[in-house]
């Protein structure tokens, strides 16, 4: 009974070890993210990084084909080189000058090389061969065109066939994406809005007041089909419509200020008679409440005085104490001694006699000094004189008055032109109106919407 309860006992152990491991295995794969997961993220970025890339890439593209199609009608016979190994060129910038083209943009809205881009036409044996060069921001390419002069052509010399139309190989870049605005797409129409005209069918938006020119890019890649056929996908389109507008400024006050009207300045002139300052006419007078004065000095008397003529220090007559003590020896005193000035020093006694009949019968020996005296001097006149002083005063004498120009200005009647102006500008703007539907929605597709690339699943 024993053995049989320990071997229940273990199996039952092992299947509940068994069960734990089979569900921290399921929780490490709901965590992290198989390869194939991970490979799947990045090819979604790569592919959308390499549609923006796509989507620049046919911008230029486009450009390039019309230069071609420019300088196709451009080169008559007699434009045409005449000898073997003749090449003639033309570059962008005389296109544009000599109108044969319209102005484009490259992807980052910014105008391409107009010396650098050209097209060149060089004979050959039995053909010419159009090189067609555009040069822009991030991207320089060309394409070659053998043309001829065949039943089937239309102009002076057209292309051999449509193989010999070669794309140009782009260069491997990125270029930031331009921010164009005022783009309309609405089944390759022609819309007039505030003298802009934009046509959807080679995708050229024209501004015929100013003769601004936009390239706007070519309808977007088609988003690939998500993989996972057991979700349903919607895909997002948009339509853009153009709104933008010009606004105009209040016309001026007329002034003599001239104005050169341009593409955003309107001017108008009137011709008026106003009475027109042509000088002045100076005369001098004198202020007669601005006068001048001029200071004089003149006497008013005299006065007799004791003048000294010299100063000198005299004896005052004034004796003081002095600052020295002079030793005069010893000497014997049969009394204290204490008279003024002197200053005494004990030495010792002597028995004798006082003389004069004194009471005392011992002295006293002593030094004595003696303070030293000086006579005070002061500062005083030694030699005066009477003198006689002149007084004077100061007295203000009228000399005149402010001279002042006067200024009468001189008019004259004459013809003024005069100018009023008013500026205006363009603001841009563009309503984009966005929906999610299915793949390939013919309703939206025909009313002018486009695909954005983007994509979600189908809310159930």
């Amino acid at each position: 009974m024993y053995e049989e309860n320990s071997s229940n006992f273990s199996i039952r152990n092992v299947v509940i070890q068994f069960l734990f491991v089979a569900l921290f295995i399921f929780i490490l794969i709901w965590l992290f993210p198989m390869k194939s997961d991970l490979k799947a993220a990045i090819d979604g970025i790569n592919r959308k990084e390499d549609n923006v890339a796509v989507f620049y890439d046919q911008i230029f593209n486009n450009n390039v084909v019309a230069m071609k199609d420019a300088a196709k009608s451009y080169y008559t016979n007699e434009r045409l080189p005449k000898t073997v190994g003749e090449t003639v060129k033309i570059s962008l910038g005389d296109m544009l000058e000599k109108k044969i083209i319209l102005p484009f943009v490259d992807s980052k809205g910014e105008q391409c090389d107009l010396v650098d881009s050209y097209v060149e036409v060089s004979k050959h044996e039995n053909e010419f061969v159009m090189k067609v060069n555009l040069k822009c921001t991030n991207q320089e390419n060309y394409l070659l065109v053998y043309m001829g002069c065949y039943d089937y052509c239309q102009t002076a010399i057209c292309e051999t066939s449509s193989s010999d139309v070669k794309q140009p190989v782009i260069y491997p870049t990125k270029p930031t994406p331009p921010i164009i605005n005022n783009i309309v797409n609405n089944n390759n129409t022609t819309i007039n809005n505030n003298n802009t005209t934009i046509n959807n069918n080679n995708n050229t938006i024209i501004n015929n007041n100013n003769n601004i020119t936009i390239n706007p890019p070519s309808k977007p890649v088609d988003p690939e089909k998500p993989d996972d056929p057991k979700v349903e996908y919607e895909w997002e389109y948009v339509k853009s419509t153009n709104k933008g507008h010009w606004e105009e400024s209040d016309w001026s006050e007329y002034s003599t200020t001239p104005v050169t009207p341009d593409q955003y300045t309107s001017v108008r002139t009137k011709t008026t008679t106003q009475k027109v300052l042509i000088g002045y006419n100076e005369t001098k007078t004198f202020d007669k409440t601005k006068p001048i004065y001029s200071t004089k000095i003149v006497p008013i008397g005299t006065e007799r005085i004791l003048v000294c003529n010299q100063y000198e220090y005299v004896a005052s007559g004034e004796v003081v104490a002095g600052e020295q003590w002079i030793y005069e020896g010893t000497k014997t005193f049969y009394e204290k001694p204490s008279a003024a000035g002197y200053k005494y020093e004990f030495v010792r006694f002597v028995n004798e006699n006082c003389p004069n009949n004194c009471t005392s019968t011992v002295g006293r020996i002593y030094k004595v000094w003696r303070q030293s005296t000086q006579n005070l001097k002061e500062y005083k006149c030694v030699n005066s004189a009477y003198q006689t002083i002149q007084h004077t005063t100061e007295v203000q004498t009228l000399v005149g008055y402010e001279e002042v120009i006067k200024r009468d200005p001189v008019y004259e009647m004459r013809e003024v032109k005069t100018y009023s102006y008013k500026k205006r500008k363009y603001v841009s703007a563009v309503d984009e109106d966005k929906k999610w539907s299915f793949y390939n929605d013919k309703s939206l597709l025909d009313n002018g919407y486009q695909y954005t690339g983007e994509t979600r699943p189908k809310a159930k």
